[in-house]
């Protein structure tokens, strides 16, 4: 009886039910219709034997069932501490980067400052109005990279961020420059 269960298609308690209801039935009729006729003890004993039977591969399925329950679980299980280690390993991660951009951008800006005091421009040339710009724009990537790693922003936010507000403050770094010469060269040339 394993065998015939195990060789089900789908191997589901109702299809276990259904096939021990056409062992059943199948018994009971070829009881009934025996020649010469069995007595009422013969065929009560063949279907308990039948039920015994029944009851034992029932109780492997179930068992099997169950392993099979337990095992799913355990998988279930380990999937969602992966995830969660992924997750966290990714915002780890993150984290490293955005103390990586804040400090990069922290050190540059420094640097960038040091020069402009250790050697003042005179504004004569455009070289010194480029060392103008980098006084603005790196203390101002700074400044924002700071706030992305403060605020714990997603990281779609901080893409956005960095795409958005770095070619806005680098416009307006050469645009405020580019005024500044301009209007200094002016002054500088006025009689």
């Amino acid at each position: 009886m394993s065998d015939a269960i195990a060789a089900l298609d789908k191997k589901t308690v109702a299809a276990r039910l259904a096939f021990y209801d056409r062992a059943r039935a199948s018994l009971a009729n070829s009881l009934r219709n025996a020649d010469p006729p069995l007595s009422e003890t013969n065929i009560e004993h063949e279907r308990l034997a039948l039920e015994e039977a029944i009851s034992k591969v029932e109780a492997g399925a179930i068992l099997r069932d169950r392993t099979l329950i337990d095992h799913a679980e355990d998988d279930i299980r380990n999937a969602a501490l992966e995830a969660s280690w992924v997750q966290v390993d990714t915002k780890v991660q993150t984290q490293g980067e955005r103390r990586l951009a804040f400090w990069g951008f922290l050190i540059v800006a420094a640097v960038w400052i040091g020069d402009v005091v250790y050697k003042p421009p005179t504004f004569s040339g455009s070289y010194d109005w480029l060392r103008l710009g980098g006084l603005i724009f790196f203390p101002t990537m700074a400044i924002l990279s700071y706030f992305i790693m403060r605020e714990n922003w997603s990281v779609e936010e901080e893409e956005r961020a960095y795409i958005v507000f770095t070619p806005i403050i680098l416009g307006g770094v050469v645009l405020l420059s580019a005024a500044l010469y301009w209007t200094f060269g002016r002054l500088a040339t006025a009689p």
